[in-house]
């Protein structure tokens, strides 16, 4: 009977107690029971009260326990804890030992067969002895050989630390053994951690094991074979994982059997001493705490009271990596400078049965005990720490020095007392060296991990909460919120619970962990978004971006793999359901898990219920309607990722089928997440359509970002199917949509925009007359055009209108129109320009044409009148081009498309611009940067931006506008964008003059002529020229020859163009310089007939400041008659 009794698990299988408590992860508890006698017959009248006797002093051990009791005893049909965690392959994270007897070849030679049987089984014995109380899970023996798994079936959070510790005691207790004749055995270790495939079993009877597939055994295996002998050699991948927690000497890079690159291996030589856990995992530079200063007030303010004499405590608590040692860190920082004693006391998993554990760490720490001092040198160190707090040591000397496994030889007396009253005296004799130390100054005693605090040490604070009250001590406790123990009230106690950060905090720890390699924003955000504000897991998914080059937070990285694994591991009989969970994802609800589960609804119940008590997942709804969320994303993904990959796409293939038939609503309003399924499930051709449609469904609704981030995923999955035609078409409908969306996101002239519709013009040459060649080709243009690369566009223009007319394609043909009377219309060739606008406007069929927005960004009739219209007025006809202005919004509006009404009215405002009219450019431009920001198009903000500046400069606000203009202008050019970079800089020069700050608004101007000539945009060309002499006159000392010619240029550049408003303006200028300078008659004759010309728009600003002027110079000729000829 007793601990190796076997139990019948609910499968069948036979497993002994021992077994059991090991793939529980609790196998620190098996000299309890085996001490209690329990055997398989007695364990399901265990009781809560039971467990506590036994010494379970874990609030969370003792109900795992008992949930684990039930399992095994649950009906056949149920799932089975131990059965379902060593029953299914799985991918897992594993650090492997692999143990050899040194010599064992020659000790064979040599002893008689059942001599050497005996030496084998004291061998074996001590090395599964050690292993198990590490945690480890035996997985074969191979006569002299040890093969153990650390993280399997049960995986704890620090299996690689365990594992270390396992392989040290290891080599110490075989070196303990000797053989019959005395000769000491030795062994060696290889230890090495990484992702296997775990869980087969293979071979029948005797020869059944475990298999376990991947490089790491391998590894563990060579490496074990390079290891001296009593030695412990380690993968650089266990190293990595294990910070300063053990001293280690490298020994570089080694060449093994079987690798073809050289590894890097560390031989172990001891464990580290660190005050705190903290401590030896931060192998490097803490990382700056963030998002934690009013919690660090609060204790900051515990701590002056402490030191004036009224004792406190702190209880924090808070769930792994959310900061505790890290407040408690800044805390120490902080008081650093203040006169105080601190004592940190780390509490450890390995030891939650050893008394007082803690206490001897921190003696061991604090004592500075060197790794040779003998007893004599140990004890004399010890003295010298007691002597700081009391002086009479006499008495506290022998008992701590007996707690700490020195001999006291004959120095001391020995105390002949019993067990118990030792027990007492010791903790007395801390607790006065606590108080003692007090007196001489204040103590700051940190405590940290109480989860996993063993009975006695619990004890010992309890009876020093009790005395700090009147004392200058500050009591800081750290623990997790699953399985805190019981301290009882305490007035003068305060309990903390720290909350998960934000994501601005969660972005400023990213952002110092970076760097000067500053991560693009999507990074950033993902990183947020998956560390869920646990700041550890901010820190090491940007740490695992950051080592290997990955745009994107990847797989779960191997620090965090062992924490998050264990926590599911914790639950008994959850973790097929939390496997299938996570491959709907980070949320799922009740009716989809349960038809896609293969568990019966009642016991998916249960398991869904023990995943919320653990609080690993969170439920909202009742239980078969509910809908269930994991608290962390990284749970689900190490959930996700443990799932062998066959066996995940066959997961996720189901997921597809029942969302198909079930759930077509769904389907409907989220293809991205058929299509996410379907990648995973590697249906591969369904997948793109699911993309696709995702892509358009996101572009209908202005969704730009989800748009392109879907449309990029199908084209990423079509690149996994065969070439051929309908692969080329079905990218050619996946780039159409991107360079649309693109087109929104970025503006036209954005390279994405550009290459994007580029490739779709390829494939539509390669794939030979197709449809979409026109839409292609739109898109390729006003790529060309908005970079003002107008020689190409042209070229582009004629062959869309070519193309439309060739194929009787009537809506391509209208927007061939269009394209070329804009292009036309930016090279300053207004007369065809106007032809064009105008062929296009009339083409249009309302019927045919009304649903071809998509196709070509905006409606084309209301794009040919907003060009039409700023046409017309450069051509002289204001009054019809602000009809044609209003025609374009009336029929925008008519048509109620969000991107025509934007495009309306950011491009549509600058006729008003043209026309000087600030009330109506005001109110207009105010709707069109409403309208922009709305949909989220920043070249249309931009453009309604700079006409706004510009109306509100001309409203009497001039910085104001000034400021508003510029901004406009750089938000303009950071979409790529030149082709009104002419225009922006004439306006913004013009304003200068009002300023007083010529001198700058002619280098706009220069800026604005060079951009001409080299883009050709010359349509803005007269304006430069004008609005240059007018900075020339406005000099300090006025450069009037240079003014004179600067407006001949603009007269004669505005002739060419038969741009009568030009015309007029430049007439204007130097009709007003002439009359400056006397030339009166000269004057009159230059702006006279230009005025004359003008049939319309008598009442607008150009036409009313050219009359004004005009009946000055008349009035002038009349006063003075001698002046009509005084400039002869």
């Amino acid at each position: 009977m007793g601990i190796g009794q076997p139990v019948r698990s609910c499968n069948g299988d036979v497993v002994s107690i021992r077994a059991w408590l090991l793939g529980l992860g609790l196998g620190q508890y098996e000299p309890a029971f085996c001490d209690n006698d329990i055997d398989a017959s007695l364990l399901p009248t265990l009781t809560d009260g039971d467990l506590r006797e036994l010494g379970v002093v874990s609030l969370g051990h003792r109900k795992q326990l008992l949930a684990a009791i039930a399992e095994l005893h649950r009906p056949a049909n149920g799932p089975s804890a131990v059965a379902s965690a060593m029953g299914q392959a799985e991918r897992r994270q594993l650090t492997i030992m692999f143990v050899d007897l040194v010599g064992s070849t020659a000790l064979s030679s040599r002893l008689d067969p059942e001599d050497m049987r005996q030496v084998l089984r004291a061998y074996q014995n001590a090395v599964m002895g050690e292993i198990a109380r590490g945690g480890g899970h035996l997985a074969k023996l191979m006569g002299d050989g040890v093969l153990a798994y650390f993280g399997w079936p049960r995986a704890n959070e620090d299996d690689a630390e365990r594992a270390v510790q396992a392989g040290l005691t290891i080599v110490q207790a075989v070196k303990q053994l000797s053989t019959p004749f005395g000769e000491p055995l030795a062994a060696r270790v290889g230890i090495a951690t990484g992702l296997v495939i775990v869980g087969d079993l293979i071979g029948d009877g005797a020869a059944r094991e475990e298999a376990v597939v991947g490089e790491t055994p391998n590894l563990a295996a060579r490496l074990q074979e390079v290891a001296s002998c009593g030695t412990v050699v380690i993968a650089a991948g266990t190293r990595r994982l294990l910070g300063d927690a053990f001293d280690l000497r490298d020994l570089g890079p080694i060449r093994l059997k079987g690798f073809n690159q050289p590894v890097s291996g560390f031989v172990v030589l001891r464990p580290h001493l660190s005050e705190s856990r903290f401590e030896a995992r931060q192998s490097g530079r803490a990382t700056p705490m963030v998002g934690r200063d009013q919690e660090l007030a609060l204790v900051l303010r515990r701590w002056r009271q402490s030191i004036m004499g009224d004792g406190k405590a702190v209880l924090l608590v808070g769930e792994a990596g959310i900061g505790k040692s890290r407040l408690v860190q800044a805390l120490l920082d902080r008081v650093a400078a203040d006169a105080h004693i601190a004592l940190r006391y780390q509490c450890s998993p390995h030891y939650t049965g050893t008394p007082l554990w803690p206490v001897v760490q921190q003696l061991l720490l604090a004592a500075g005990f060197g790794h040779d001092d003998g007893d004599e040198q140990k004890l004399n160190k010890l003295e010298t720490l007691l002597r700081r707090g009391v002086k009479d040591i006499s008495e506290a000397a022998p008992l701590i020095a007996s707690l700490l496994g020195i001999e006291a030889g004959s120095r001391y007396l020995p105390l002949d007392i019993s067990p118990q009253q030792r027990r007492t005296r010791t903790q007395m004799a801390l607790i006065q060296q606590l108080l003692g130390r007090e007196r001489q100054k204040p103590v700051l005693m940190v405590v940290e991990d109480l989860h996993w605090i063993d009975p006695t040490t619990l004890e010992l604070i309890g009876q020093i909460l009790d005395r700090v009250v009147g004392a200058r001590v500050l009591m800081l406790l750290t623990t997790r919120p699953d399985n805190q123990p019981h301290l009882g009230e305490h007035p003068h106690m305060t309990r903390l619970a720290l909350n998960r950060l934000d994501r601005r905090q969660a972005e400023a720890i990213v952002a110092r962990l970076s760097g000067s390699s500053s991560l693009p924003p999507a990074v950033l955000r993902e990183i947020a978004a998956r560390s869920d504000g646990v700041p550890l897991f901010i820190e090491e998914l940007t740490k695992a971006v950051l080592e290997t080059g990955m745009t994107a937070p990847g797989t779960v990285p191997a620090s965090l793999y062992a924490s998050l694994l264990a926590r599911l591991d914790r639950v008994p009989g959850v973790r097929e359901v939390a496997q299938v969970a996570a491959c709907i994802g980070r949320e799922f609800g009740f009716q989809l898990l349960s038809a896609v589960s293969p568990l019966p609804v009642a016991e998916l119940q249960t398991a869904l219920e023990r995943l919320v008590e653990a609080e690993l997942v969170f439920r909202h709804g009742t239980p078969t309607e509910a809908n269930y969320a994991f608290k962390h994303a990284l749970v689900r993904d190490t959930a996700h990722e443990s799932l062998l990959k066959a066996n995940r796409r066959e997961i996720h293939a189901k997921i597809v089928r029942v969302l198909e038939t079930r759930f077509p609503e769904t389907v409907e309003r989220e293809p991205e997440l058929l299509a996410r399924h379907c990648g995973e499930a590697k249906l591969l051709d369904e997948a793109v359509d699911y993309w696709q449609r995702a892509g358009q469904q996101a572009l209908r609704r202005s969704a730009l970002v989800e748009a392109i981030a879907h449309l990029r995923m199908g084209l990423d999955v079509l690149g996994s199917l065969p070439p051929g035609p309908e692969r080329l078409r079905r990218e050619l409908v996946l780039q159409l949509a991107l360079g649309h969306s693109w087109l929104h996101a970025r503006g036209f002239a954005a390279a994405e925009t550009g290459s994007t519709y580029a490739r779709a013009h390829e494939l539509c040459l390669e794939l030979d007359d197709v449809p979409e060649l026109p839409q292609a080709l739109y898109g390729r243009c006003a790529h060309h055009v908005h970079r003002g690369e107008l020689n190409a566009a042209l070229k582009l223009a004629r062959d869309l209108l070519s193309a439309g007319e060739q194929r009787g394609d009537g809506s391509a043909t209208v927007a061939g129109h269009r394209m070329v009377g804009v292009t036309l219309c930016l090279l300053g060739r207004l007369g065809e320009s106007r032809a064009h606008l105008e062929a296009g406007a009339r083409l249009y069929d309302p019927e045919r044409d009304r649903t071809s927005a998509f196709t070509y960004a905006s409606d084309s009739r209301v794009m040919c009148l907003v060009w039409l219209s700023q046409v017309l007025v450069m051509l002289g006809y204001p009054e019809q081009g602000a009809a044609r202005h209003n025609e374009a919004l009336r029929h925008a509006g008519d048509l109620s498309q969000a991107n025509t009404s934007a495009l309306a009215f950011s491009w549509g405002c600058m006729t008003l611009q043209l026309l000087h009219d600030v009330p109506n450019a005001l109110e207009e431009s105010t709707a069109a940067v409403a309208l922009a920001a709305e949909l989220g198009f920043p070249l249309y903000q931009a453009l309604g931006d700079v006409v706004h500046g510009w109306a509100v400069a001309g409203n009497g606000q001039l910085e104001e506008g000034i400021a508003l203009m510029q901004r406009g202008f750089d938000d303009y050019r950071a979409t790529e964008a030149e082709a009104l970079s002419p225009y922006f800089l004439c306006l913004r020069a013009e304003l200068t003059v009002q300023t007083q700050q010529a001198a700058a608004g002619l280098n706009l101007v220069a800026a604005g002529l060079e951009k001409i000539d080299r883009t050709q945009t010359r349509w803005i060309e007269a304006e430069l020229y004008r609005v240059r002499g007018e900075l020339l006159r406005a000099l300090p000392k006025a450069d009037s020859p240079e003014a004179e010619a600067c407006f001949y240029q603009a007269l004669g550049v505005a002739d060419e163009q038969n741009a009568r408003l030009w015309q007029l303006r430049c007439a204007t200028s130097l009709a007003r310089m002439w009359n400056d300078e006397g030339r009166l008659s000269d004057a009159c004759d230059l702006l006279s007939p230009i005025y004359g010309w003008f049939t319309e728009g008598f009442d607008r600003p150009d036409l009313v400041e050219a009359k004004s002027l005009l009946d000055e110079f008349g009035g002038a000729i009349r006063r003075h008659p001698e002046a009509e000829t005084g400039s002869q």
